[in-house]
């Protein structure tokens, strides 16, 4: 099945965010938007047209930058101070390649060359993330007292850097899918969207030809996603996914709590002979409702690594 082209889908931030933006959270609340707005019937079609017409998104990354790739080890280099050890490490571990650098660099990806091309996000990310204490009430007395040990932490950086990147693959025409992920910034995305957090617009939902192309024999993932059998010679992190269903699920008297998942983080990487979809559309997460899916499919974009002996 060949996959539909992709896009970018361009978000400008309005308030803090309770929860990132990861790919199956936000598809799961395109899913609750749609059956809000359309009715359940609809939704149930349109999951079951995922196999023939998929929908897959990424996750949220900063304006302009990609996950940087798992590529295979370098060679060893030479001995060197141990400041510019130090140096060379902090380079290494920075999160995030420039689009633009990878699009031009993606048919000759270069282990040793690669970490002089990785930049920090931009923002600080001590400076931007607030912890709020939850307080006690008194239900004698109704007065609050002391905080109880638990505390909710959100992402304020939409102050500093408010536009944030989501690639998509999708049978969907732009218009719908700016207006489907526009109803979910719309209502607030993920936890305490009640408090008016999760809060953006779409500003724009174009094609990105440059990312996009059929050469390549290796795959970068943007998404968070399963190892299927398909994705061969994998290098991967693994994240843990503690999902719960939004606040809607109330409504239909469904507990929130998902089963727990271990994914695959963006930014890994491996060959396959197809063209995907890559990963699981996942059935059985929720332990009261067997209809409710967690998409841990692949947004992912072909790349040719530079062979060192």
């Amino acid at each position: 099945m060949a996959l539909p082209p992709l896009a970018r889908i361009r978000l400008r931030l309005q308030a803090p965010l309770g929860t990132p933006i990861v790919s199956g959270t936000l598809f799961g609340q395109v899913c609750w938007a749609i059956r809000v707005a359309e009715g359940e019937a609809a939704l149930e079609a349109w999951l079951a047209a995922q196999g023939e017409a998929p929908t897959i998104f990424s996750d949220a990354f900063p304006e302009g930058l990609l996950p940087r790739p798992l590529l295979a080890p370098p060679p060893p280099r030479l001995p060197q101070g141990q400041a510019d050890a130090d140096a060379a490490a902090a380079r290494a571990r920075r999160p995030w390649i420039r689009a633009t650098e990878f699009a031009a660099l993606r048919l000759r990806l270069d282990p040793v060359f690669l970490a002089d091309k990785l930049v920090d996000a931009p923002w600080d990310a001590d400076a931007t993330s607030v912890r709020l204490g939850h307080g006690r009430v008194d239900p004698l007395t109704g007065r609050a007292g002391a905080a109880d040990g638990f505390a909710d932490e959100a992402d304020w950086s939409f102050q500093v850097a408010p536009l944030r990147d989501v690639y998509v693959r999708s049978a969907e025409t732009p218009a719908r899918l700016a207006t489907l992920v526009g109803s979910v910034g719309a209502d607030g995305y993920g936890r305490h969207a009640s408090w008016g957090r999760g809060r953006f617009v779409v500003e724009t939902v174009e094609p990105v030809p440059e990312l996009d192309g059929a050469d390549g024999p290796r795959w970068l993932s943007l998404s968070h996603g399963t190892i299927d059998a398909a994705m061969r010679e994998p290098r991967y992190r693994l994240a843990t996914h503690a999902g719960r269903l939004g606040a809607a699920a109330s409504g239909v008297g469904l507990r929130p709590w998902k089963h727990a998942l271990l994914l695959a983080a963006p930014g890994a990487t491996f060959a396959a002979a197809g063209e995907g979809p890559f990963g699981a559309l996942l059935a059985g997460v929720h332990p009261g409702d067997p209809r409710v899916r967690h998409d841990a499919r692949h947004v992912a974009i072909r790349y040719a690594e530079v062979a060192h002996p």
